[in-house]
């Protein structure tokens, strides 16, 4: 199974738009958003995608009851998923995240520092980095295959 992951979109609605063309060109069965929409008009966007969607809040999402009317798969994190077989926990502050947390987790999914990251091992830790391109000029987000764990980060711009 395919997943795509996205996170810091801060209300960028061409950046979200070139994530949802991009996550539906490769038929992902699920996309993560790991928290900072800021407005609920730049999730409107993301309700487009084919794939099914999950979300956590973020530290810039303020206006939570305006996001929650647009989707209501939006949740307070740390957010325990199970997909294929794999626990997954998703975060938007890693630091947020207790050591009992961590354990007999597969793969942890976080957010905020606008900086993409892949760390294998047990468990993986995964940034997609920030598809607004706000703070470093490139728009990213993340591919996983859960069945091989295999994962990438993919420039957008």
């Amino acid at each position: 199974m395919k997943i795509g992951i996205l996170a810091d979109t801060h209300d960028n609605i061409n950046a979200i738009q070139m994530a949802i063309r991009f996550f539906d060109s490769q038929e992902v069965e699920y996309v993560i958003h790991a928290g900072d929409y800021v407005a609920p008009f730049s999730l409107l966007e993301l309700t487009k995608l084919k794939a099914k969607f999950i979300g956590i809040f973020g530290n810039n999402d303020g206006e939570r009851k305006g996001l929650l009317s647009i989707c209501k798969n939006i949740h307070v994190p740390p957010y325990d998923i199970l997909l294929n077989g794999r626990h997954l926990v998703v975060t938007h502050m890693i630091e947020s995240l207790s050591k009992r947390v961590k354990e007999n987790i597969d793969i942890v999914i976080s957010a905020h520092t606008h900086v993409p990251e892949i760390r294998h091992g047990n468990p993986m830790y995964l940034n997609p980095g920030e598809c607004c391109g706000w703070v470093n000029g490139r728009s990213t987000v993340a591919l996983l295959n859960l069945e091989t764990l295999d994962a990438e980060i993919v420039y957008l711009s």
